[in-house]
């Protein structure tokens, strides 16, 4: 380590922290005189999966926030945003670690897109890791129009649909595609493959 380099003391570290989602959901369940109980009945959450978001032993996925949110009340960007006490203390740097990132499961639970982009750009532009198993199916109904998805395939194969055509992909290659009409990707192959999604809106 250079001299001049210094690690962050524990005070730096908390100021650069991602939001603290488990402490505003268990604050909020407070407010409302919920039990860990009667919010798992309420949004379909198990309850020890409820003690692991607010005790931040978890990182809780879009459809779980989506859930929580709900049965709260309350808007998901503010449960993903961090204080405003602390705005001037915002690292240039956002450091998300893997458990971190939000995963969505296709239909078919065989397909994991992680979520790599921010949520504020979720409604311009999305990006995602994508691991889909042995005949693993993503199905998607036409997106907004204008709406183009780019998918690079970065270990194994996949095939793309959209409308009628349908192209092979290997390792390495790339297809773009109008995403505002159903469209699918699958993968054929023996082995898992991976691969870079970028949604873009118009």
């Amino acid at each position: 380590m250079p001299k001049s380099a210094h690690r962050d003391s524990p005070r730096d570290s908390a100021r650069h922290a991602p939001p603290d989602v488990g402490r505003k959901i268990k604050l909020r369940r407070a407010e409302k005189k919920l039990t860990l109980e009667q919010l798992a009945n309420m949004s379909g959450v198990s309850k020890s999966m409820l003690s692991q978001i607010e005790r931040g032993r978890t990182n809780p996925t879009l459809a779980i926030l989506w859930a929580l949110t709900k049965s709260l009340e309350i808007d998901i960007s503010d449960l993903l945003k961090k204080d405003e006490d602390n705005a001037e203390h915002i690292s240039k740097i956002d450091h998300v670690k893997p458990h971190q990132a939000p995963e969505i499961k296709s239909a078919d639970g065989k397909c994991a897109l992680k979520i790599l982009g921010p949520i504020d750009l979720v409604a311009q532009t999305e990006w995602y890791d994508m691991v889909m198993a042995e005949g693993g199916l993503l199905e998607s109904e036409g997106h907004a129009e204008g709406t183009r998805e780019h998918l690079t395939v970065l270990e194994g194969s996949l095939s793309v649909r959209n409308g009628k055509e349908v192209i092979d992909l290997s390792k390495g290659d790339t297809a773009r595609y109008n995403a505002d009409v159903p469209h699918y990707i699958e993968n054929k192959g023996k082995k898992p493959a991976r691969a870079l999604m970028v949604v873009l809106a118009p």
